[in-house]
């Protein structure tokens, strides 16, 4: 009898216990898809890259040299004791000409014929190139923010010969939306053209892209890899030291999309954490407040001859089923959602293919186990401790705890004018220090996890507008051929002649090396601030270094720096670390480098403050027609790899403060049911003596409500720390972020925090109404 009691005891709890018990399925569910979900972001990121690279045959090196490869030197590399293949192409970058303008292309000969066995490209629209009598076939690169959007039937001529093209393709060695510059000629490549090696007369080739024997087995983005290719690189340059050699390492698309991940993971695997441990301590808390109003049951079980385990077990399989069901939603929730939604908000920097989910088991079981094994523990031990009374001390409700003067009752001149409903909720608020602990860490907690979401948005704008409007003081930046700095069309303004060459920093890292033709006109163009962001002036013997290159390489003031620039190398001391967001630079003063290395002008800076929007695009658009200008990028231009960064950021922000929203009003609701759960009978006793329901929801929520104040207070706090530490911890190649938050974060997260309350307020109203006042009132008999 006894044996079929119990099952229909436990169902009755687990019908009694719904609320709760769904409660703690969501939270659970939410803080383990949340941790599992951004974890695995990441690694899944670079998996599905890496998984294109395999797929499409990616080269790991290619090799260029001054003159083309003869036919021995080819068959004397895939010789190489660590060469598995090799495929041999011929490049070259000419200008095409598009709606009736010139533009740089850069055009590739493959072997369509035979089948391109590495770097394969991937059709996206059309067909590949046939053998045509009347007109050369050839594919082109998708367009994306630096290529043209150039259409399957589109013609061309090139070296007297007429271009058809037949269908748009995309090359894995250009995946990211970056901007590639043609090495001869200085000028952006604004199209890639893809065309079958009969093209020209003659078989030549000019690259060699090979695969090393042995990466397969390797990541492409794992510090294993990396130190496998660094390894064969020294060897290949041993036996071919005229070659030039390119990894993955070097190229752009892989770089750019790498630091990116990096940044990713940094936020993913400190914001999560956080996140988790708030679940997992409301969640043992939510179950230590069940088994404390469940002691009379446990008492009477006890009196009936059940026997502890007993006990222990009904217990054990509430909580196990709770966090069981809320794992394994988690776990889905967290793999099929997070990873593609995180990994499809970088669509405007990248052409991605399809994200490849890999099931990272040592993520999913660490944070599942780690979650049922917290609350099965603390489940375990609150029964047990509950065990050690007597049956007959258990049948009796828990005396309450004998009022205590509280601190604001000493300053009585504040303490008597108070109305009796406010003493008694400040009473009750220390009286109840165990829901005062829960709602403060709760709330604070979800507080502080919102600010840290819009901190770190906060963050990447503040160093956007930090490098772009408070740093160029400029509107236009030109590339001009050597020396070509003399242009009619710009005379008129106001210009700043600049030379950028790239600078080799101890034989191991390269940085952009700029050095103006006159020192004093520089600080009217870069307004430069130190890592305390002080204004810095720019002199005659300054050489400032950029923050992240500094950091990197552990560079400080006073520090003697050695430079290579075109196969001469000297020794600078470094005057100044300034802060500079996106890229690595070096400034230095042209009184310190013209007497070390040849000082040619190939960029200008202009200021065009009268200019609009429309006379700025007229002006571009005549300035890329002269034949000694390269290039032409308005403030705009250089902004847009920022605003890729920026955007992909504001979606994954977007979804950090989402879930941080749907967990602060579980937590606020789940402990708001707590706390009527535990004053049900003083609530039941107001009704009988005459409040209304607004009265009596307000004796609950008034305590709530000054709770809250204090834990969001708090939590802006903490959030401003966990922003703080986040962003410093993002520290990846070229990219360093201003650690600052804007004052409106504050008060956003202030207020969706109130709006939360409210929210949990109104849907906890019903509770209080079905409270039974005399089934509350008898319990006390």
């Amino acid at each position: 009898m006894v044996m079929k009691a119990y099952p229909k005891l436990i169902l009755r709890d687990f019908k009694k216990l719904y609320s709760k018990f769904v409660a703690i399925v969501f939270i659970v569910a939410i803080g383990v898809a949340f941790l599992v979900g951004l974890l695995t972001t990441a690694p899944n990121m670079r998996h599905t890259i890496d998984k294109f690279y395999k797929d499409t045959n990616t080269a790991d090196v290619v090799i260029q040299k001054h003159t083309p490869f003869t036919s021995e030197e080819i068959l004397n590399i895939s010789n190489h004791y660590l060469v598995s293949e090799v495929m041999p192409y011929f490049m070259i970058d000419e200008p095409i000409i598009v709606d009736d303008i010139y533009h740089m292309s850069r055009i590739v000969l493959l072997d369509f014929i035979e089948g391109v066995t590495m770097n394969k490209l991937t059709l996206v629209e059309g067909r590949l190139p046939e053998l045509n009598g009347d007109v050369i076939e050839v594919v082109v690169e998708e367009s994306q923010a630096y290529l043209l959007d150039i259409p399957i039937g589109f013609t061309t001529t090139v070296q007297g010969k007429t271009f058809e093209v037949v269908g748009i393709v995309n090359h894995p060695w250009y995946f990211a939306y970056v901007q590639e510059i043609s090495p001869l000629s200085g000028r952006p490549i604004e199209s890639m053209i893809y065309v079958d090696q009969t093209f020209l007369d003659e078989t030549t080739y000019t690259h060699v892209s090979i695969k090393l024997k042995g990466t397969e087995q390797h990541n492409s983005f794992s510090g294993d890899y990396q130190t496998f290719i660094d390894n064969r690189i020294e060897i290949l340059t041993e036996s071919y030291p005229d070659y030039i050699f390119t990894t993955r390492f070097q190229n752009q698309s892989f770089v750019k999309f790498n630091s990116d991940v990096k940044i990713v993971e940094v936020i993913s695997i400190i914001f999560p954490l956080f996140f988790f441990l708030i679940t997992v301590l409301v969640t043992m808390s939510s179950m230590t407040r069940i088994i404390a109003d469940q002691r009379i049951q446990i008492g009477t079980l006890r009196s009936l001859g059940y026997s502890k385990i007993k006990i222990i077990t009904k217990y054990i399989l509430y909580v196990l089923l709770a966090s069981g069901i809320g794992v394994l939603l988690g776990i889905g929730i967290g793999i099929y959602s997070i990873p593609f939604i995180a990994y499809n908000a970088y669509v405007v920097a990248y052409n991605l293919p399809p994200l490849s989910i890999e099931y990272h088991f040592m993520y999913i079981t660490l944070i599942s186990s780690t979650m049922i094994l917290s609350v099965v523990i603390v489940t375990y031990f609150s029964v047990v401790n509950v065990l050690k009374e007597a049956p007959s001390n258990l049948l009796k409700h828990k005396s309450p705890k004998a009022g205590k003067k509280i601190l604001l009752e000493r300053f009585t001149f504040i303490w008597k004018r108070l109305k009796f409903k406010y003493k008694s909720t400040f009473r009750n608020i220390f009286r109840q220090k165990r829901n005062l602990f829960l709602m403060l860490v709760g709330i604070s907690g979800s507080t502080a996890l919102l600010l840290a979401g819009f901190g770190i948005k906060d963050a990447v704008e503040l160093s956007g507008d930090a490098q772009f409007n408070q740093m160029y003081n400029f509107d236009m930046e030109l590339g001009v051929l050597p020396n070509e700095t003399n242009i009619t069309l710009i005379e008129a303004n106001e210009q700043l002649n600049l030379m950028i060459q790239v600078a080799y920093f101890d034989e191991t890292d390269y940085i952009n090396l700029i050095v103006p033709e006159s020192y004093d006109e520089m600080n009217d163009f870069l307004s430069f601030r130190d890592t305390k962001d002080k204004s810095v002036e720019f002199k005659s013997d300054s050489v400032f270094v950029t923050k992240q290159f500094a950091l990197d390489h552990d560079i400080h003031v006073g520090d003697l720096i050695s430079l290579e620039v075109n196969d001469v190398t000297s020794n600078f001391t470094v005057t100044g670390v300034v802060a500079y967001y996106f890229g690595n630079n070096i400034y230095i003063s042209n009184e310190l480098i013209e007497d070390v290395f040849s000082l040619y002008l190939n960029k200008i800076y202009v200021k065009l403050p009268n200019f609009s929007k429309l006379d700025m695009n007229q002006l571009q658009n005549s300035l890329n027609d002269l034949d000694n200008v390269v290039h032409v990028q308005t403030k705009d231009d250089l902004m847009a790899s920022f605003k890729q960064t920026s955007s992909s950021m504001n979606s994954v922000i977007i979804l950090l403060v989402i879930f941080a929203s749907v967990l602060s009003i579980i937590i606020n609701y789940n402990l708001t049911l707590i706390n009527i759960s535990t004053r049900h009978k003083e609530m039941a006793t107001l009704k009988v003596l005459g409040y209304d329901e607004k009265e009596v929801s307000g004796y609950i929520f008034r305590e709530t409500f000054m709770i809250s104040s204090v834990a969001i207070l708090i939590g802006l706090i903490l959030g401003r720390s966990l922003q703080y530490f986040i962003i410093s911890q993002i520290n990846v190649d070229g990219i360093i972020l201003k650690n600052d938050i804007y004052p409106l974060s504050y008060l956003y997260t202030a207020l969706l925090s109130i709006v939360y309350l409210l929210i949990v307020y109104v849907s906890s109203i019903p509770k209080i109404r079905k409270i039974d006042m005399l089934e509350a009132l008898k319990s006390f008999e």
